[in-house]
This record gives C-alpha cells, sequence and structure tokens, in this order.
C-alpha cells in the first residue's frame, strides 16, 4: 500500500495529513508556500530553472540523467500516473526527505 494519496489536487500522508497541492500549474506547500511549477512536460523550481523532465515513463533531471520512474513514483503514491503526480512527488516528497538528512 501506498504512504501517500493524491487525487490530481492535493497530496495527502496516509494518515490524512495534507502534505500540499497542484494549483493549475504551480506546486504549492502545505501553509501556500509556491514550491515550484510544471511547464508542458518540465518541472521548474520557484525561479524558472528546470529541474526534471518527465516523458510519460521517465524521469531525468536538468542533465538528462534518469532520476526514478513512474512505476516506482506509483509504489509510494496512489493516484493517476500523470506529471502533476511527479512535481508533488518531487517538491513534497524527496525535496523534504532530503532536507531532513
Amino acid at each position: 500500500m501506498a504512504d501517500y494519496v493524491f487525487d490530481g489536487k492535493s497530496l495527502r500522508h496516509k494518515s490524512g495529513q495534507k502534505m500540499g497541492e497542484v494549483d493549475r500549474s504551480f506546486v504549492r506547500g502545505w501553509n501556500g508556500a509556491l514550491l515550484g511549477q510544471i511547464d508542458r512536460k518540465n518541472i521548474r523550481d520557484p525561479r524558472g530553472k528546470k529541474i526534471l523532465e518527465f516523458d510519460g515513463k521517465t524521469i531525468k533531471d536538468d542533465l538528462g540523467r534518469k532520476v526514478s520512474t513512474i512505476q516506482e513514483i506509483q509504489k509510494r503514491i496512489e493516484g493517476e500516473p500523470e506529471i502533476a503526480t511527479v512535481a508533488a512527488w518531487y517538491f513534497l516528497i524527496e525535496s523534504q526527505q532530503a532536507n531532513m538528512t
């Protein structure tokens, strides 16, 4: 079972706690802070720098190196396999865990 649920707008922990949301093309934290944006098949940081690219199956960084696959993300997040899910995963789960270590 997945640890998180994404309904197309909000990402929630399995306990029900809201982690953040995707508002049209913007990714916002639980407190409304802008974390990033979705630009077609690219995911950008708040300043507009390209961070990730999603081709429908694999997620690559700005240098073209494979970061993850949609199957790996779906093991952690229950929801549709779309770019909004990838953006929510990166900004609300991966970057948060990187800050904790």
